[in-house]
């Protein structure tokens, strides 16, 4: 029977809650419950529970404070948020504390018994006894396969080394079955809140926990991470379907969990294990291209290969195409992709893969000069990836067919669009100037446009005026700040244009019924 620890500032929370997991008959006791950070802490050393279920918004400090204090002295106790704070950067840094779930309230009786019992299942699986030995030695022997790894990719040193390294440290990849993969995974941007080492590295922390775990549902792999915000990848027994698999799961698990846009280059197949070290230059390699065919894609190594070509006919058309795309020809395009499939019917299928290849790079630096509207037919997030996979000529010019119509379109709708665009770079303007004088006269001098202009096009395009969205803009940030605990309301009167705290007070209550103290109280 498991122990379990209720940490929640609400007594009626606390009592549903273990009349709730009574009832679910579980293997799962409660064995105390807390109303505060320090008599959590107390009942912690006092009962050694084996699961602490925590609430974030506690009187004295947040409950994620209460997980760091426990995660300093033990790596074994499991650790779940109930919380009504829907906070990203909060599940976030969940993750780093490596904590089983982050569940929001209410909750109903099914989500909590899932929640238990994952945490129940791990303690399972790793065991209690000598358990600050067992989670210290995990540790040291992971620390040393992740250096081992990087020796063997950066070849710090000779290959037969690196492999004993390996083997030393009862690295499965030592004894991994071809053949190998190399993914490269980079944060396309650190969030600028970032601002000390230490958060650099706890970020980088829950990026290499997140990329690990995302590849391994796909296939077996092996990480190292080479920086905070560069996470390497080495994926055993692998197949061109499951490289793919794998890099689209590490970077929906990242955006969906870090919010955070990443770019993923992906080596060739490799059948040696002495051969990584030439994966892991195609993976960067590959993921350098970012500059060039923008962020967030997963590039294949085979992708950004540039050959020349010797068709000079050819490559004539393809200086017109690009021209026509961007002017947004849908005619032309279409004109120009018919003689396209003429002559590619007679080339080899690698030749026209190459070809193909090189245009595509150039159409998506097009891409990234317009800000295609989201709307209309899908448009292919990842082209490169798509002919990664693909053979036959027939097939491939089918698909750059389809590709090129649809960006030509995307931008000749994007010409269409122009005026709300405009307005769009005006609301995020306007918000990023909510702790200055965020006024008419000011978004007008941005815009360089005349302020009585801007006010009668800004009613006329976003449908509110300009006084009513600079005010909605401002609430909906107060509201933000304030389900941050760790924010003072004089702070965030501040930053949203309020110099006065008891105006700012008055102003959110008109506004939204409630004191800024009300508001918090009852949503955290």
């Amino acid at each position: 029977m498991r122990s379990l620890l209720i940490v929640d500032d609400e007594h009626h929370i606390r009592e549903g809650l273990k009349h709730l997991i009574a009832q679910m008959e579980l293997p799962i006791q409660v064995v105390g419950a807390a109303e505060d950070g320090e008599t959590a802490i107390r009942l912690y050393q006092e009962l050694k529970p084996d699961i602490i279920l925590l609430d974030i918004n506690l009187p004295d400090f947040s409950g994620l404070d209460v997980a760091r204090r426990i995660r300093a002295i033990d790596e074994e106790t499991q650790l779940l948020f109930l919380t009504g704070y829907n906070s990203m950067a909060f599940i976030r840094e969940a993750i780093t504390l490596e904590t089983v779930d982050y569940m929001l309230k209410p909750i109903t009786k099914e989500e909590l018994a899932s929640g238990l019992l994952r945490a129940e299942e791990r303690l399972s699986r790793r065991g209690r006894s000598d358990e600050s030995g067992d989670a210290r030695r995990s540790r040291e022997r992971y620390r040393m396969q992740e250096y081992a790894l990087l020796d063997l990719l950066l070849q710090r040193r000779s290959w037969s080394d690196a492999i004993a390294a390996l083997r030393a440290a009862h690295a499965p990849l030592a004894e991994a079955k071809p053949p190998f993969a190399v993914l490269c995974c980079e944060m396309d941007v650190i969030p600028t809140r970032l601002s000390t080492t230490d958060d650099r590295q706890l970020y980088g922390v829950a990026f290499a926990k997140l990329s690990s775990e995302a590849a391994q549902n796909c296939t077996s792999a092996y990480g190292a991470a080479a920086s905070p915000d560069r996470m390497l990848i080495v994926l055993s027994n692998a197949s061109k379907e499951t490289v793919i698999e794998a890099a689209k799961s590490v970077r929906a698990a990242v955006q969906l969990y870090m919010d955070v846009s990443i770019t993923i280059g992906a080596s060739r197949l490799v059948l040696e294990l002495k051969l990584l070290p030439e994966a892991y230059m195609e993976a960067v390699h590959a993921a350098e291209h970012k500059g060039w065919v923008g962020d967030g894609q997963i590039i294949p190594y085979e992708s950004v290969q540039i050959e020349a070509t010797n068709n000079r006919t050819l490559l004539d058309k393809e200086l017109i195409l690009l021209s026509e795309i961007r002017a947004g020809n849908d005619g032309a395009v279409a004109s120009i992709l018919l003689e396209w499939t003429a002559q590619f019917a007679g080339l080899p299928s690698r030749q026209v893969k190459l070809m193909a290849t090189q245009l595509v790079l150039y159409v998506m630096r097009v891409v990234q000069d317009f800000p295609l509207p989201n709307k209309g037919a899908p448009f292919c997030r990842d082209p490169l990836l798509e002919m990664s996979r693909m053979a036959s000529g027939s097939e491939i010019v089918a698909f750059i067919s389809d590709y090129f119509e649809k960006v030509g379109q995307w931008i000749r709708e994007s010409r269409e669009f122009a005026v709300p665009k405009m307005f769009d770079d005006a609301r995020h303007w306007i918000r990023e100037h909510l702790h200055k004088e965020a006024s008419l006269n000011g978004l007008a001098d941005y815009l360089h446009l005349s302020p009585k202009y801007v006010s009668s096009r800004f009613k006329q395009v976003t449908g509110e005026c300009f006084a009513d969205f600079l005010t909605r803009v401002r609430f909906e940030r107060a509201r933000e700040l304030l389900l941050d605990p760790g924010q003072k309301v004089s702070a965030i009167a501040e930053a949203v244009g309020y110099t006065d705290t008891n105006y700012f007070s008055i102003a959110f209550k008109k506004n939204m019924g409630l004191t800024p103290s009300e508001f918090r109280k009852r949503y955290l």
